[in-house]
């Protein structure tokens, strides 16, 4: 990579970066593009080199990220373990791999879920997640469409379940450890969510 194409980079990080730091404080229809070049460092004429406006920032910081989350859930077999096969590796290591990733991400996450503007960002990870889930669920032939319309429901049900979890394990990070999370997960498989949950809460 040439000092130039770093040089951009780290200017398109700088933007990034006090896009952030204005959502963090103020809703989007407050913020404007002379705030973003003051918290970047940067002035107008370089923020216009990459984005028309604010709303070409934001969008395109939204789709990068929600492009990232979904990369980070490109595997998610874990959603055809059994109460069995739940300790395999193959299941176990690759829900920890996506856990972990999510993890980096999680203040950009809670400022995105939390920010002022026209999308529900936390739905539309939700979504995406169910999207994964069903797409795997589906990879296995469904001997008729009400097996289609539970694995629909299952896939729902599980990447609510799943979001919860993340948005919980972020507000409790200090006291929540990924090891923490991973156990909840192999416990639901095994015995249940509320069985999981009572047990936890006694």
């Amino acid at each position: 990579m040439d000092k130039t194409d770093l040089r951009i980079r780290k200017t398109l990080r700088s933007i990034d970066t006090a896009l952030l730091e204005n959502l963090n404080q103020y809703a989007f229809h407050k913020i404007t593009v002379e705030m973003i070049c003051s918290s970047a460092m940067i002035n107008k004429t370089t923020f216009y080199k990459y984005y028309t406006d604010k709303y070409d920032l934001l969008n395109k910081f939204i789709e990068k990220n929600l492009a990232e989350f979904k990369e980070a859930l490109d595997s998610t077999d874990f959603i055809l373990a059994t109460t069995d096969t739940i300790d395999d590796p193959i299941y176990s290591s690759n829900f920890r791999k996506s856990a972990e990733a999510i993890y980096a991400k999680r203040l950009v996450y809670q400022t995105l879920w939390k920010a002022k503007f026209d999308r529900n960002i936390y739905d539309e990870m939700a979504a995406i997640l169910k999207d994964n889930l069903l797409m795997t669920l589906l990879s296995s032939p469904c001997p008729n469409s009400e097996a289609v319309l539970y694995r629909q429901l299952y896939a729902g049900m599980f990447s609510a379940n799943v979001m919860e979890l993340f948005s919980w394990w972020f507000a409790h990070e200090t006291e929540i450890t990924v090891d923490d999370v991973c156990k909840m997960m192999t416990s639901n498989f095994k015995h249940g969510l509320f069985a999981t949950f009572k047990n936890y809460c006694s």
